[in-house]
């Protein structure tokens, strides 16, 4: 069975040694990692997972760090991860609070081999109309470059969770309706903004939109499944935000789906978000 994982998160040695310290001197950082038991990988653990789980490829993303320095770190290691083993495909992060220009290390990046950005997530504070406008910048240039954006959105109720943010569902609509050429997926399936794309206008400024499954065991029950597969299919990627889950509760919901959306979801529509043929 061909999969492929949209989203997975590896750090360099040297951060995962000096997480505690880390969480001290980064607000961002300590606001998904701080009192948490989640693991971090490094590039050697995410290939023990490919080879263990059978996964054709997968995304490897780095972390918006608020510090220059650990961004470039991360950003150069999630890089040459791509080089030791071309399964796994780069996603590159810059600076969220402009205190430089994001578009120097982005072209950096992109020069070095990197595929995309993510997971760009304001942790420490929440995604409103003044974040999602910082975020601009870094979409032009995507969509000159057609380098693809994983943003991390979640629900805006239920329980609460490191790194569950207040997200403004006006702007973000706002924003891509600025970037209509941008390949975005709005991860965790969009915190539910999803559902609105039965609201016609929403489905058109959303054309250029997917979502991934990053997370839903923890977040809802298993008959979003049966929505998925029968009105998201074709918008939906396989994503378990590994390390914080394997594939095995995401495929059991998948199972009973038709072939033909089971196989959109898997691999198909991260072939076309992608836009690549090269993984098998």
């Amino acid at each position: 069975m061909d999969i492929i994982d949209c989203h997975t998160h590896i750090f360099p040695p040297e951060i995962i040694a000096k997480r505690e310290y880390i969480i001290t001197k980064d607000i961002r950082f300590a606001s998904i990692y701080k009192g948490s038991q989640e693991r971090l990988i490094d590039v050697a653990g995410l290939v023990e997972y490919m080879e263990g789980n059978r996964i054709t490829s997968c995304i490897a993303c780095g972390f918006p760090f608020m510090d220059s320095g650990l961004i470039k770190m991360s950003n150069d290691y999630v890089i040459e991860a791509s080089r030791q083993d071309n399964k796994i495909i780069p996603f590159v992060v810059f600076d969220l609070d402009k205190r430089g220009n994001p578009i120097n290390e982005l072209e950096r990046c992109q020069g070095n081999g990197a595929t995309g950005i993510g997971e760009i997530g304001f942790y420490e504070k929440g995604m409103q109309k003044q974040e999602l406008e910082w975020l601009d910048d870094a979409a032009y240039f995507a969509e000159k470059a057609g380098m693809p954006v994983i943003l991390h959105v979640n629900e805006q109720i239920g329980h609460t969770y490191n790194g569950k943010i207040p997200v403004d569902f006006i702007g973000l609509t706002d924003f891509i309706n600025r970037h209509p050429l941008l390949k975005l997926v709005l991860a965790h399936l969009g915190g539910g903004i999803c559902f609105y794309e039965f609201m016609p206008e929403i489905r058109h400024i959303f054309a250029n939109v997917y979502y991934d499954i990053a997370a839903t065991p923890f977040i809802y029950s298993e008959h979003i499944y049966r929505y998925i597969g029968m009105f998201l299919s074709e918008k939906v990627l396989f994503g378990t935000d590994y390390p914080l889950l394997g594939p095995k509760r995401y495929l059991k919901g998948i199972k009973d789906m038709e072939k033909e959306a089971k196989e959109n979801i898997l691999h198909r529509n991260a072939r076309r978000f992608l836009g690549i043929d090269r993984l098998g």
